[in-house]
């Protein structure tokens, strides 16, 4: 039976989708593997199996796609985080475990996202970008900050340091969390291991 009108353009929707995210994957790879000053929208392409024009369909030109890069690794870490935050509203302790547990699959699981994340450290000098990264990691720290705030009202959160500085601490170890990987023994890479060192270096008890 031929496809209806309706059931043409979801195929066609869920067909554009899916190629969005092929082109995404592989420009994060080829960012990692060139840097964006090296990287070509044509070896882009034949990394995601598409033409050139095809690409251009979806993305006008290489920084729109560097910038889309980057938003699609945000918006992915945010959507854990409010999961967390919605599971475990009220829970300090299981929120900071929770959004540990959700940052190491994380690094673990997409290893080239989170290589992405340290490359773009590489970029600040660009202000178009930098204000983007700057917009997304004061979001994350003031998300947390509220968290401590409510923790140590509760007298479950004992560190005299202002939970400004403790949140902005522990947002940017995400940085750290993937250099580490790198260098550390697999066996001591573990996500008990990082939130143990994340409680403990917040000052709960």
């Amino acid at each position: 039976m031929a496809l209806n009108i309706v059931e043409k353009t979801k195929e066609k929707y869920f067909e554009h989708k899916r190629r969005h995210q092929d082109i995404l994957a592989a420009a994060i790879w080829v960012f990692n593997s060139k840097g964006y000053s090296l990287a070509k929208i044509t070896e882009i392409a034949k990394k995601a199996g598409i033409s050139e024009a095809t690409m251009y369909k979806h993305f006008k030109n290489k920084r729109e796609l560097f910038f889309a890069c980057f938003r699609s690794i945000c918006d992915q870490l945010l959507s854990g985080y409010e999961d967390i935050y919605k599971k475990t509203r009220g829970d300090e302790i299981a929120y900071i475990k929770g959004v540990s547990k959700v940052y190491m699959d994380f690094v673990v699981n997409e290893p080239h996202k989170s290589m992405f994340l340290v490359h773009i450290l590489s970029y600040r000098d660009d202000p178009e970008f930098d204000n983007v990264l700057k917009k997304f990691m004061a979001r994350n720290i003031e998300g947390v900050r509220r968290i401590l705030e409510s923790a140590k009202r509760k007298g479950k959160l004992k560190s005299p340091v202002d939970v400004r500085v403790l949140a902005c601490v522990f947002v940017t170890q995400c940085f750290t969390v993937i250099a580490s990987k790198e260098f550390l023994d697999p066996k001591y890479f573990s996500i008990d291991t990082y939130s143990q060192l994340m409680l403990h270096l917040l000052g709960f008890e």
